[in-house]
């Protein structure tokens, strides 16, 4: 499913509602005997019946290991040299132990020769899970399970089609609620009010705009991305862009393809970069951009690409995967997945999804558009564990949750969507109108790159921080963090709270949720020849962008004792300050109460600290 954009009344909806399964069980034949029992054992029970078929069929062969021990050792060696230097630094600053396994080997070729013996060739190889994609007549079924590397051959998944719900009535949008504090520096124009619910002004007046993060956006056609004037300034590096679906380098088709517009909305409002018309989040960020979705046709094969583009994603080094797709049902004779199938690890791209994040990449993923319909639940991979993946549901301009927006928990009981984001007549670049279009456009679709977005400049922001702490401090100090329900998760991200968000163990706990704020860090008392008092400020709700600010010590009466810094801050910015006990000629101050001062835009915080001479 594009997760997914819902046009305004008078445009045509439509939206891919994607999905997992496989044919249903069978048994071994009757009088199946001899060595076709090896053969036979190694089907998956829907392909036991197509083994008389003529008609060719799509299949997954499954290798049964990478080789030896010492022969499996070597290949780590290798896979860990062939890394990217940019691959390898996110998985050390995500924390990844061991940094290369089993799953970066490649397949072995003596696998794959194998097959081209039998004049097969595949047409996607996955390391991950060490298998290939071939096409095959089911007469030559058994005789591919014969050969000893392979582990065992099953369908690949299927996908179907389904229209958006449409809109109840060409009502106009609600009212958006203002929040203060909107930037001036940058004039966002269609996207300000989608960007004040967040709080991306946060960001962005500090200086973080996801700028040296690359994010990878998995998606169905790219028109316009480059021509398109909220776009065109993106220029995708050579091998960044990659159709998985045409096994070739360019994401875009012929014309103005009216399929090819989905992946550009989502890019847009991810990192839209036209001052003053269409801005995004991350508009500094770097893009790879990956087609891995057929529009409005019935196919095998879509979450096949998705796992090959992930991978791909990895082996550029990817920080972020935006993916707005999802998947739950088949069409027949194919049975679709139940309820009980969402627990975050039983289909083919929530694996990949869970892989893909066990190698230091934040997935942020649409939790799905099936709200509203008989199954209302959120589709896979969107299921995955909330410490790996964020599942993005949507909401309007008040906060309110979208009618279409799925909701949860997983089958498994955890809370789901994990955030959600403005979907519902959201402004989105629109290639189907003109080079230049733009269209108010619903969906989780659009939700999901708002977040992404948001997670590249908190890691611009925090760049020790790994994608676990990213995720954490999004849910930590979003709008309903307290009380999460399944209809929007932890709530609405709030950018500048997310930035003052400390992870356990620093030693510096977070603010409270009122900014402007202060925080003594300790000691309290201070005593002379002791450690320093340390004090923590975050500036202010309200200031416009970067502004003077200066720290100061009073005395109870009122008198200045100590200039302790002076400089610019921005609205979310955090400072750490430390005072000894000294006025500004250097002399030890008497014993009592004193107060350390932030004053920026007008506002003025202060923490009293108690100091002992």
């Amino acid at each position: 499913m594009i997760g997914g954009i819902r046009p305004r009344p008078g445009r045509r909806a439509r939206a891919l509602a994607l999905a997992l399964g496989f044919a249903a069980a069978g048994a071994l034949p009757a009088g199946a005997a001899g060595g076709d029992l090896a053969g036979l054992a190694k089907l998956a029970p829907g392909l036991i019946a197509a083994r008389e078929s003529m008609d060719t069929m799509t299949v997954w062969v499954s290798f049964a290991d990478k080789g030896e021990p010492a022969e499996l050792a070597a290949a780590l060696g290798a896979a860990r040299a062939s890394l990217t230097p940019r691959a390898l630094a996110r998985r050390e600053r995500a924390g990844v132990r061991p940094l290369v396994d089993e799953r970066d080997v490649p397949v072995p070729a003596r696998d794959l020769e194998a097959l081209a013996a039998l004049g097969l060739r595949p047409f996607a190889v996955s390391r991950w899970l060490n298998r290939a994609a071939v096409r095959v007549p089911g007469t030559r079924l058994a005789e591919v399970a014969s050969l000893p590397c392979v582990g065992r051959l099953a369908p690949v998944e299927s996908a179907r089609v389904s229209p958006d719900p449409a809109r109840a009535a060409a009502a106009p949008p609600p009212e958006r609620a203002a929040l203060p504090g909107a930037a001036a520096a940058i004039a966002y124009g269609r996207t300000a009010a989608a960007l004040a619910q967040l709080d991306v002004a946060a960001f962005h007046d500090s200086g973080y705009a996801g700028a040296g993060v690359l994010v990878c956006i998995l998606d169905e056609g790219f028109n316009g991305h480059d021509t398109h004037e909220a776009l065109r300034d993106h220029v995708i590096a050579p091998g960044f862009q990659r159709d998985f679906v045409d096994g070739d380098w360019d994401v875009t088709s012929p014309g103005n393809d009216a399929t090819f517009f989905h992946g550009s909305a989502v890019m847009g409002c991810l990192g839209g970069s036209k001052p003053g018309t269409y801005v995004g989040p991350a508009f500094a960020a770097t893009f790879a951009l990956g087609r891995t979705e057929i529009h409005s046709a019935e196919k095998r094969v879509e979450m096949l690409y998705w796992g090959l583009g992930a991978e791909w994603a990895d082996s550029l080094g990817a920080d972020i995967i935006s993916s707005s797709l999802g998947y739950s049902e088949f069409d027949a004779p194919d049975a679709d997945y139940t309820y009980a199938d969402m627990n975050g690890h039983t289909t083919d791209i929530s694996r990949y999804a869970e892989i893909a994040a066990s190698k230091g990449i934040l997935v942020v993923n649409a939790v799905g558009n099936e709200g509203n319909k008989t199954w209302h639940f959120l589709v896979a991979p969107a299921d995955v564990k909330g410490d790996s993946l964020i599942a993005v549901g949507a909401v309007d301009g008040l906060g309110r949750p979208a009618a279409f927006s799925s909701f949860g928990p997983s089958a498994d009981g955890r809370i789901k969507p994990d955030l959600a984001a403005p979907g519902v007549f959201v402004p989105a670049v629109y290639v189907p109108l003109g080079a230049q279009g733009y269209d108010a456009l619903d969906g989780t679709s659009l939700a999901t790159p708002f977040v992404a977005g948001l997670a590249a400049c908190l890691m611009q922001a925090r760049p020790a921080w790994r994608p676990v702490d990213i995720i954490r401090a999004l849910r930590e100090t979003a709008s309903q963090a307290s009380r999460p329900d399944n209809r929007v998760g932890y709530g609405v991200p709030r950018g500048g709270r997310a930035m003052c968000w400390r992870p356990p163990g620093s030693g510096e706990p977070s603010l409270p949720d009122a900014v402007p704020a202060a925080q003594l860090l300790g000691p309290n008392p201070a005593r002379a020849g002791g450690p320093p008092a340390r004090v923590r400020f975050a500036a202010g709700g309200f200031i416009p962008g970067p502004s003077p600010a200066r720290i100061r010590v009073f005395d109870l009466v009122g008198r200045r004792v100590r200039d302790v810094w002076s400089g610019a801050l921005a609205r979310g910015q955090c400072l750490t300050v430390s005072w000894d006990g000294r006025n500004d000629d250097g002399h030890v101050l008497h014993s009592g109460f004193y107060y350390v001062s932030l004053e920026v835009g007008g506002e003025v915080t202060t923490a009293r600290v108690a100091w002992l001479r």
